[in-house]
């Protein structure tokens, strides 16, 4: 028996290829409400085959510096254990950066993977498609984002897009190949939704979310009709491409037309202590709006934490005096404040709101840097051994998994590698890797992870 998501189709008792590829090439994709519940009628999903749980990521673009955030090695040389001290967090044994009290008071709800690593090159963008998608990959040989995949599972749940990143598209971190933030060979149904703006501004809207100027509701909802009478044309032809295209023009009328979807995006209705709380900044409201659209129906927010690395202040520490100079004093006074309070904000509203457990929260980032500090003060990419973590939903927080050796240049134990944590973001979505299959390029039914989740997180 496979499925798609929690929808299933026997492809072993009388059903064939081509019908089988009709209910799993389409099956989830654009199933909205509505649609998800005809078929739970007919007998087509198991709603307690697995609990669904929502998924927010924050994707440290530039790579904090292990050795100075979560996996600090103070007995090492002052060349390698850097300018920071470590601090003792609420569970006994776990230590990390000074920088980061607030999150030291919470590390029994996270559980840091030490020992993350891999072997095929330093680029941003190489790290960036490792954490995303699970797959290492190029330009000829795209794979979904993470999203992308869940949104192909799910679907959608309510007006709002199942998969969205906030506030924007990665830009340029170094190199032209892609940042693994798209929806491949699922097709523009499953493209995620970039809010395309900054929630921090007083004036903030979401791009093309509003309808251009002179476009009335009455125009809007017959342009809806036309094309609602051109796909059911197109639709006699029972292609995959059809019904990608009527979900991408489904969504965009939603968007333009809801009032659920002006409400999640307006910041003004949340109070200003929790907005305060939260940093009045674009990271820190990014991940108030990532709150309020999980709230709301979306099933997978990601925030992108900068869109570049060029002449910002950003985790990219090379300190090399020119664009990329960043040096521990951003981290000290701008980079690990902002994400402490953020972070720590985001996890104490999903608990006040009982939406904690059903909320699986994952910090990415696409490598750690190096264990030596260079001859400018700063420390550049590497591969082999970074920390990321987890918390929220099942996750079982309060531990590390694996560790480095005493220079934080190699897993010492439980190497860990970035599909083994894509993994598990599925597995603790409800996702059973065993039986769910994409439709891979030339519509073949394929496994979309080559990994089994991190046991001891679950």
């Amino acid at each position: 028996m496979l499925h798609i998501g929690n929808e299933h189709a026997s492809v072993c008792s009388g059903v064939s290829r081509r019908s089988f590829l009709q209910v799993g090439a389409a099956g989830m994709a654009g199933m909205s409400l509505p649609a998800a519940m005809e078929r739970e009628a007919a007998g087509a999903v198991d709603p307690s085959k697995a609990k669904i749980r929502n998924c927010i990521t924050l994707f440290l673009v530039g790579s904090p510096g292990h050795l100075d955030t979560f996996d600090m090695k103070p007995e090492a040389p002052e060349d390698i254990r850097g300018k920071f001290k470590p601090i003792q967090t609420n569970v006994e044994g776990i230590d990390i950066c000074e920088h980061f009290p607030r999150m030291a008071r919470m590390m029994d709800k996270v559980a840091l993977i030490r020992s993350l690593h891999h072997k095929t090159g330093a680029s941003h963008e190489n790290g960036q498609r490792w954490m995303m998608t699970g797959h290492d990959f190029n330009s000829n040989d795209l794979k979904p984002f993470l999203g992308s995949v869940i949104s192909r599972v799910y679907g959608a749940k309510s007006s709002l897009p199942a998969s969205m990143i906030l506030p924007g598209k990665i830009g340029n971190t170094g190199t032209s190949t892609p940042h693994g933030q798209q929806s491949a060979y699922l097709g523009s149904a499953h493209e995620p939704f970039f809010l395309g703006g900054d929630p921090a501004l007083t004036d903030f809207k979401v791009a093309n979310l509003a309808p251009p100027a002179g476009q009335t509701e009455f125009r809007i909802d017959s342009r809806r009709k036309l094309l609602k009478q051109i796909d059911e044309l197109q639709r006699r032809a029972e292609t995959r491409t059809t019904k990608q295209r009527e979900t991408a023009y489904s969504r965009a009328f939603n968007l333009l037309t809801s009032p659920e979807t002006k409400q999640a995006f307006d910041l003004g209705n949340e109070a200003d202590k929790l907005r305060d709380r939260y940093g009045r900044n674009t990271f820190g409201q990014s991940c108030l709006m990532a709150r309020r659209l999980i709230e709301r129906g979306t099933r997978f927010v990601n925030v992108n934490h900068f869109d570049t690395v060029f002449n910002i202040s950003c985790w990219d520490m090379h300190a090399d005096g020119g664009s990329l100079n960043n040096t521990y004093k951003d981290y000290e006074y701008l980079l690990c404040p902002q994400f402490d309070q953020a972070f720590t904000a985001l996890v104490e509203d999903l608990e006040t709101r009982g939406m904690l457990d059903d909320t699986v929260i994952c910090v990415l980032s696409e490598f750690g840097r190096t264990p030596k500090i260079n001859g400018r003060g700063g420390r550049d990419h590497y591969p082999s051994a970074w920390t990321n973590f987890l918390c929220g939903g099942n996750i079982k927080g309060g531990q590390v998994i694996g560790s480095t050796d005493k220079i934080g240049a190699a897993p010492h134990d439980n190497p860990i590698l970035p599909p083994q944590v894509l993994a598990s973001i599925y597995h603790a979505m409800g996702i059973d890797l065993e039986t769910t299959m994409m439709p891979g390029p030339g519509s073949r039914p394929i496994r979309f992870i080559d990994a089994e989740p991190i046991r001891e997180l679950f």
